[in-house]
């Protein structure tokens, strides 16, 4: 007996067409607690790595 039988399933968030072996390039957003800027500030619309932010950006 299947414990949740597809109740809580959502449909995926995947591109359909898109073929995930590909080559490509993809954007990753992190919301961080309390959205403090560990990674970083914009500054006059430049950002600005912090420490943790040059190590992430590696």
């Amino acid at each position: 007996m299947e414990k949740f039988k597809n109740k809580y399933r959502i449909p995926s968030a995947c591109l359909q067409h898109w073929d995930y072996r590909w080559a490509g390039v993809c954007f990753i957003a992190i919301c961080t607690r309390n959205r403090v800027h560990f990674f970083g500030e914009i500054s006059e619309g430049i950002m600005q790595l912090s420490h943790v932010g040059i190590i992430a950006n590696k």
